[in-house]
């Protein structure tokens, strides 16, 4: 009886999250559907939504590490690079090809090469600080050991032809230290989901150079504080690149875009090379009036000088310049 109330159980919670996932859909996916996404390659509303059908669909097919809806992030992004510039999708690490799949269709849409870094192999051998991750968010400890995370290559290769859009793709095999220095083209947008500090260290030591700026990189291991906490590592970057550190979006628990027990999470957060600060909104800190304020585009100051009072005639369709 507990085997069985337990699988119900289980159900039950499973179909919560993928109702509250579909209810969120027009949120989370709200810039992927947004007219100008995709339109400088003649990416219709149409194309999305197969696009979504198909990633979905290959989600349920292939083994993978990371779902359809951080996928489709990442393609947004690539369907937001312009046209006229240059550079390659880069993904490294791959696993079986579940991620690569997805993201070599929104690359070929834009005629654009996905390269794909893996050893085919599995992980190396973690040094010590990364045989264990802490994921505080998820309160878990994750442990790593060589040749986890195996896929082949040819394994890839068959999953991406027959789900993927494999004639986008070209595959470096070798771990990272031993083929991404002589990686020598601009990279338009980078996805990494590599699972060891040391990994990532190495990926932006030698890919970062080489994003274009205002470049999206992708990383899928928010949620690791050995990963995340590289991002903010001043000492590293001033070292290693000769900048300061640019911080991560999502870092600790990632941009929302699944249902978890605490709210929203995932494990994709990103990064972007050299933002154009010049176009970004000022705000200019002076205090805050009610949290609902700004939740219904409305001003406190207005609710509290009796404009608020307009507000309401205008709500039950008096007019309020009648007494005028």
């Amino acid at each position: 009886m507990t085997e069985t109330r337990t699988r119900v159980v289980s159900t039950l919670t499973r179909a919560y999250r993928l109702g509250l996932l579909v209810l969120s859909a027009p949120i989370v996916l709200g810039e992927f559907f947004d007219a100008d996404t995709g339109a400088d390659y003649g990416v219709a509303f149409t194309t999305k939504c197969r696009l979504v059908a198909r990633m979905f669909w290959n989600n349920l097919r292939l083994p993978t590490g990371s779902s359809f809806v951080e996928h489709l992030v990442v393609a947004t992004k690539i369907l937001q690079i312009p046209p006229d510039e240059e550079g390659v999708v880069v993904e490294c690490g791959c696993y079986l090809g579940g991620s690569t799949a997805n993201l070599s269709l929104a690359a070929g849409l834009c005629d654009r090469p996905l390269v794909v870094f893996d050893s085919f192999e599995g992980m190396p051998e973690p040094d010590e600080a990364d045989e264990a991750h802490v994921l505080l968010q998820s309160e878990q400890v994750h442990t790593y050991e060589a040749g986890s995370w195996h896929g082949s290559l040819s394994d890839v290769r068959r999953n991406v032809a027959r789900y993927g859009d494999l004639d986008a793709c070209e595959f470096e095999k070798g771990y990272f230290e031993e083929t991404l220095p002589a990686f020598d083209r601009p990279v338009a947008l980078a996805f990494l989901d590599v699972g060891l500090r040391g990994s990532a260290e190495t990926c932006l030591e030698e890919l970062w150079p080489r994003l274009r700026p205002e470049g999206y990189l992708f990383t899928h291991d928010v949620k690791h504080m050995e990963i995340s906490s590289l991002f903010f590592d001043q000492q590293w970057w001033r070292d290693h690149l000769g900048r300061d550190a640019p911080g991560l979006v999502g870092a600790g628990s990632g941009v929302g875009l699944h249902p978890q027990r605490n709210g929203f999470g995932s494990l994709l957060g990103y990064v972007v090379k050299d933002p154009p600060l010049d176009s970004f909104e000022t705000v200019e800190e002076r205090g805050a009036g009610a949290y609902g304020d700004e939740m219904l585009g409305g001003n406190g100051d207005e609710m509290l000088s009796g404009n608020g009072d307009e507000m309401l005639g205008a709500a039950d369709g008096s007019d309020a310049s009648a007494g005028e």
